[in-house]
C-alpha cells in the first residue's frame, strides 16, 4: 500500500537551523538560504516583505543582486518543503503573496514557538510551582546549543541574542522555583557554571548565593558576592545593587532562610506628553499600530517617519495614550532632539541615565559607559510591560541602546529620516505618515475652528486646506490665525495664502518661532549634508510638480549616479517622495520652502548656471526624442544639433514626452521669463509628439509660448511653426475656425518671409480647416494650390501629405472614387521615395475610401499590409488605426474583427483617441 505523503515540516532554531519533512532531516542548501528560512520560520504565518528579507540577509549593503537572490532562495526552500509540486503549480506552504512570502507552519511545528508557548505556560502556573518547573523543563529541554548556530546575517544575530536572554532569563526563574521547593543542591550545581558564563549577571549570583547558604555552604556563598562584586567595581565602576547588597547582609547575619527583603514601592513613571486636543483622522495608521502590540516575552517596535509637521508625535502620543492601559509597569518619554536647531542630538548614553532614573534606579547605580548602561536598562525591563515613546530620533544609533531585551515592551519611535537600518537589523515596524486626506484635513480645519464656520464658507474652507498642503501644522497654523483674529474670514486668509511669495510667512504664529512650518523644514534641512542640501535648493528651481532623476543630474550638475545617492538621502530624510522609479516630487509648501533657500542661499550666477544646465538638458531630449518619434517630421532644420541623448524606439520617446510634457510645459515658461531661445526651441521639438498624441491643451499652451518668445527674439520662421502647430491643435480639437484663422496667420507669415516651403503647408492646413467646416469646394480649391506650391519647391512629402489629407476630405465629402484615386496617387509618390511611414498612412487612407465603396476584401488587405509596417515602425497611434480599420473590414468575421478592434481600443486608450466610442459601440455590436 503506498504510503500518503503529509508534508509535515518542522523547523528547529534552538540551536544549529535545521529542520525535517515527515521525519526526514532535510539539507538546508547555503548559508543564505539559511538565513532566508530563519527569517521566515520566526515570523510564521505572518508576511515578511522582499525588502525585509534582503535587508535581514545582507543589511545595509545588499548587492545589486540581492533580489533576484531572495526569488532563487524561496524557490529553492519551496523544493525542499514541497519535493512533489509540480513547477508552476502555486506553493501552499512558502506562500507568495504582493507584498512578499509567508512560511505556514502550524502550532507546534517550531522549537522556538513551542519554547515560547511552555514559558507562558510557566508563568500561568506560578502559584503550583511543581507544575510549573514542568513546563520550564519543557520549555529549556528544547535547547540545543547557541541559537540559529551558524546562521548569517544581522537578523540572525539580532534574534540570537533576543533568545539567549529568553533562556537565560527562564533558567533565572527555573532556579527560584527549585528553590522554593527546597531543591537547592540542584540549583547550586546548575548555576555554578552559568555565572562563569555570565559574571556581570546579579540575579544569577543572587540565587546561586542562597542555594550554596541553604545548602550549608556558608562560606561559598560570601564568596560568590566578593567575586561579583570585584568585577563590578572593576570593569564597571558600580558596586552590586540594593537587592544582592540585603542579601549578603543576611548571609553574614546568619540568617535562617535568607531572603531579598521586600523592596519599596516604585512610583510607576507616567511621562507621556498631552494628547493634542483636536486630533482628527489617522484611522489607518492607529489600526496598524493596535496590531503590533506585543502579546508574547518579545518586545515590539515601531518606527513612525514623515516631513516635517506631517503629525508624527500627534499620533504617536494619541496611540500610546490608547494603549497605555496596558503597559502597567509605565510609560517612558525621551525627545531625543534629532532635528533641533537650538540644541545637539541627545546621546544614548544621556537618554539612558534619564530612562533608569525614571524607572526607579539610584544615580549612584547608574555606571558611566554606554554598554554598561544598555544592559542594566534592559535587566531593569526584563519581565516588564512599559511603553518607551523615544521622540524625534535621528539616526538608528541613537536608538539601538535605548531598546529593551527580553520584555513585553513596546518602543515607539518617530523620526523625520527613514531609519531603515531598524527595519533591517531590529525588525521595526515602519509607518510613513503621509499628508492628510481632504476630509481629514477639513475635519481637523472644522475642530479647531468650529463647524459653523467651516458651514458658512465650504468652498473657502476647503481651498485653504489645500493651499495647506493638507500638512496638519499648517492647517493648525492657519486655524490659529482666523481663530485669533475674528474679522478675518476662511476667503480672506485663502486669499492671502494664495500668494505663494508670503504663503511660508503667513504660515507662522508671531509668539512662536519653533512652530513655523518654515521653521519645521528648516530642522531637516539643516541636519543636510552640503551637497544633499545644495541638490534640495537647486531642485526648487525646477518649474515642475514632479522631477526626474535626470533632470536633478542637470540642475546640479552631477552624474545620474550621484543624483540618485542625493535623491536617497532626501527622500530618507522625508524632504521629497519617490512617485515612481527614479521620479520625485516636493510637498507643495517644501517646494515653496526649497524655491525660498535658492533664491537666499544660493549665488545669482550660481542659479543661472543650473537653470541652463536645465534647459539645456530639457531640450536636448526633447529634441532626441522628437527625432525618433515616427513619422520624424519635426522642423529640425530650426533646432541645435542632435546630442549624444537618444531613445530606442518610438514608445519610448513618446513615453518620455508624454510622462514630461507639463513639466516640458512649465520649463518652456521658465525660459520665457530668462530670455531664453529655449522657450521655442523645446515647444518645436516635440512637434513629432503633438502630432502623434492626443494632449490638444499642452500643445497649444506650449506652441503659444513658442509663437511669442520666437516673435521676440526675430525669428519670423519659428513663430510661423509656432502659429501653425496651434492651427493643427484646434483642427484635431475640431475648432475648425480657430484652425482657418490660424493657418491663414502662418500663410502670411511665411509669404512675408518668403517662406515658399512652409506657405505650401499652410495652404494644406487651409484645406484641411475648410473641410472640418464642411466646406468641401474651399478646402479642394486650398489642397489644389497647396499641390501646385508644393510642386514648384519640389517636395514630393508635401505633395503626397497634402493627396492623403485630400483624400481624407473627399471619403467625408462623400466623393469615395476620388478619394480613393488621391490616396492612391500618394502612395506611388511615397512608396517611389521610399518614405515607409508615409506608404503605410497611404495604405490606410486606401483601406478606408475602399470600405465606403464597398470593397471589403481589398479594404482589408490594404489595411493588413499596413498593419505590417507598423508593427515594425513602432508608431503605435497609426497601427490602432489600421487595426480599426482590419476590424471594420472583417465584420463578416466576427472573431477576427473582434480581435483587432479590441487591439486598437488598447492603444487608443493609450492616446485618449476621439474615436473610443466608436470602436466601443461597434465591439458591443459583435458581441
Amino acid at each position: 500500500m503506498r504510503r500518503e505523503v503529509q508534508n509535515e515540516l518542522r523547523v528547529s532554531l534552538l540551536g544549529a537551523l535545521a529542520a525535517t519533512l515527515d521525519g526526514q532531516e532535510l539539507v538546508l542548501g547555503p548559508p543564505r538560504q539559511r538565513a532566508v528560512l530563519a527569517v521566515l520560520a520566526l515570523r510564521a504565518n505572518h508576511v515578511v516583505s522582499r525588502s525585509e528579507l534582503i535587508d535581514a540577509v545582507w543589511g545595509d549593503e545588499p548587492p545589486a543582486s540581492a533580489d533576484n537572490g531572495i526569488h532563487t532562495y524561496v524557490a529553492g526552500l519551496r523544493r525542499l518543503f514541497e519535493p512533489g509540486r509540480a513547477s508552476r503549480a502555486p506553493s501552499s506552504v512558502l506562500l507568495s503573496t504582493d507584498s512578499g512570502y509567508l512560511l505556514k507552519l502550524p502550532a507546534g511545528s517550531s522549537d522556538a514557538a513551542l519554547f515560547r508557548a511552555h514559558l507562558d505556560e510557566a508563568g500561568r502556573l506560578r502559584d503550583a510551582p511543581v507544575e510549573a518547573l514542568a513546563a520550564f523543563d519543557l520549555a529549556l529541554g528544547l535547547w540545543r546549543g547557541i541559537a540559529l548556530d551558524g546562521v548569517p546575517g544581522p537578523f540572525a544575530a539580532v534574534e540570537r541574542a533576543r533568545l539567549a536572554e529568553l533562556r537565560l532569563t527562564a533558567v533565572e526563574q527555573r532556579a527560584a522555583l527549585m528553590l522554593s521547593v527546597g531543591r537547592d543542591a540542584e540549583v547550586a550545581a546548575e548555576l555554578t557554571t552559568l555565572v562563569s558564563a555570565h559574571p556581570l549577571r546579579e540575579r544569577l549570583h543572587g540565587l546561586l548565593m542562597s542555594a550554596l547558604y541553604r545548602g550549608g555552604r556558608q562560606a561559598e556563598a560570601l564568596a560568590v558576592f566578593a567575586d561579583l562584586r570585584r568585577v563590578l567595581v572593576e570593569e564597571l565602576g558600580i558596586e552590586p545593587g540594593p537587592e544582592l547588597r540585603r542579601l549578603h547582609e543576611q548571609l553574614l547575619a546568619g540568617h535562617h532562610d535568607p531572603q531579598p527583603e521586600p523592596a519599596a514601592p516604585v512610583l510607576v513613571p507616567v511621562q507621556l506628553p498631552p494628547e493634542i486636543r483636536d486630533f482628527t483622522g489617522r484611522a489607518k495608521e492607529l489600526a496598524k499600530l493596535a496590531e503590533v502590540v506585543p502579546h508574547d516575552h518579545s518586545p515590539a517596535l515601531v518606527v513612525i517617519t514623515g516631513t516635517g509637521g506631517v503629525g508624527k508625535t500627534a499620533l504617536a502620543v494619541r496611540f500610546a495614550h490608547q494603549v497605555a492601559t496596558r503597559f502597567p509597569d509605565g510609560q517612558l518619554h525621551v525627545d531625543l532632539r534629532g532635528f533641533d536647531a537650538s540644541a545637539p542630538p541627545v546621546q544614548p548614553a544621556a537618554a539612558l541615565h534619564q530612562l533608569l532614573q525614571s524607572l526607579g534606579v539610584p544615580p549612584e547605580r547608574i555606571p558611566e559607559d554606554l554598554p554598561a548602561k544598555t544592559a542594566l536598562y534592559r535587566s531593569v525591563l526584563a519581565g516588564k510591560r512599559v511603553l518607551v515613546l523615544l521622540d524625534n530620533a535621528r539616526l538608528a544609533e541613537q536608538v539601538r541602546p535605548l531598546l529593551p531585551g527580553r520584555s513585553s515592551s513596546m518602543v515607539l519611535v518617530t523620526s523625520r529620516n527613514h531609519l531603515g537600518g531598524l527595519v533591517a537589523r531590529e525588525s521595526a515596524h515602519s509607518v510613513t505618515l503621509s499628508t492628510l486626506t481632504r476630509d481629514e484635513g477639513l475635519a481637523l480645519l472644522t475642530s479647531a475652528v468650529g463647524g459653523d464656520r467651516v458651514a458658512a464658507e465650504p468652498e473657502a474652507a476647503a481651498k485653504l486646506v489645500e493651499l495647506c498642503g493638507h500638512l496638519p501644522l499648517a492647517v493648525r497654523i492657519a486655524a490659529e490665525r482666523v481663530v485669533t483674529r475674528p474679522h478675518l474670514t476662511l476667503a480672506d486668509l485663502a486669499g492671502d495664502l494664495a500668494d505663494e511669495r508670503d504663503r511660508l510667512n503667513l504660515l507662522a504664529t508671531g509668539d512662536d518661532e519653533d512652530t513655523a512650518v518654515r521653521a519645521a523644514f528648516s530642522w531637516s534641512y539643516l541636519a543636510l549634508k552640503p551637497d544633499a542640501a545644495r541638490a534640495f535648493r537647486l531642485i526648487g528651481l525646477h518649474p515642475g510638480a514632479e522631477i526626474s532623476l535626470d533632470a536633478v543630474a542637470a540642475l546640479a550638475g552631477v552624474p545620474a549616479s550621484r543624483a540618485r545617492a542625493l535623491l536617497d538621502v532626501l527622500a530618507g530624510g522625508h524632504m521629497l517622495e519617490e512617485v515612481a522609479r527614479g521620479r520625485f516630487r516636493l510637498h507643495d509648501l517644501l517646494r515653496l520652502y526649497a524655491t525660498e533657500l535658492s533664491a537666499t542661499e544660493e549665488s545669482s550666477d550660481g542659479r543661472d548656471e543650473a537653470v541652463q544646465r536645465l534647459l539645456r538638458w530639457c531640450l536636448d531630449t526633447a529634441n532626441a526624442a522628437g527625432a525618433t518619434i515616427a513619422p520624424p517630421d519635426h522642423p529640425a532644420f530650426l533646432l541645435p544639433p542632435l546630442s549624444t541623448q537618444d531613445f530606442g524606439s518610438h514608445d519610448e520617446a513618446f513615453t518620455w514626452c508624454r510622462t514630461e510634457s507639463s513639466n516640458l510645459l512649465a520649463v518652456a515658461r521658465l525660459a520665457e521669463d530668462e530670455n531664453s531661445p529655449a522657450a521655442w526651441q523645446i515647444p518645436l521639438a516635440l512637434w513629432n509628439y503633438f502630432i502623434v498624441s492626443s494632449a490638444l491643451d499642452e500643445w497649444t499652451r506650449t506652441y503659444r509660448i513658442a509663437e511669442r518668445t520666437a516673435a521676440r527674439d526675430g525669428n519670423q520662421a519659428a513663430r510661423a511653426w509656432a502659429v501653425h502647430g496651434q492651427g493643427l491643435a484646434a483642427f484635431r480639437g475640431q475648432r475648425f475656425a480657430d484652425a482657418l484663422e490660424l493657418f491663414d496667420r502662418a500663410l502670411a507669415i511665411r509669404r512675408e518671409i518668403g517662406d515658399r516651403l512652409g506657405a505650401a503647408w499652410s495652404l494644406t492646413g487651409l484645406g484641411m480647416a475648410y473641410g472640418g467646416l464642411r466646406r468641401f469646394d474651399l478646402a479642394v480649391e486650398r489642397f489644389g494650390e497647396a499641390l501646385d506650391r508644393h510642386a514648384e519647391v519640389d517636395s514630393w512629402f508635401g505633395e503626397g501629405g497634402t493627396r492623403l489629407f485630400l483624400s481624407d476630405i473627399l471619403r467625408l465629402a462623400g466623393r469615395h472614387e476620388e478619394s480613393l484615386a488621391s490616396a492612391r496617387r500618394a502612395l506611388e509618390v511615397m512608396d517611389s521615395h521610399g518614405a515607409v511611414h508615409a506608404k503605410a498612412m497611404a495604405l490606410v487612407s486606401i483601406g478606408w475610401a475602399r470600405l465606403k465603396l464597398g470593397e471589403r476584401v481589398e479594404a482589408r488587405d490594404s489595411f493588413r499590409e499596413a498593419v505590417g509596417f507598423l508593427r515594425v515602425l513602432g508608431d503605435r497611434k497609426s497601427l490602432a488605426e489600421a487595426l480599426h480599420g482590419v476590424g471594420e473590414s472583417s465584420v463578416g468575421q466576427p472573431e477576427v474583427a473582434r480581435t483587432h478592434l479590441l487591439e486598437a481600443l488598447t492603444i487608443y486608450e493609450d492616446y485618449d483617441h476621439p474615436l473610443i466610442p466608436e470602436v466601443r459601440a461597434r465591439l458591443h455590436e459583435l458581441s
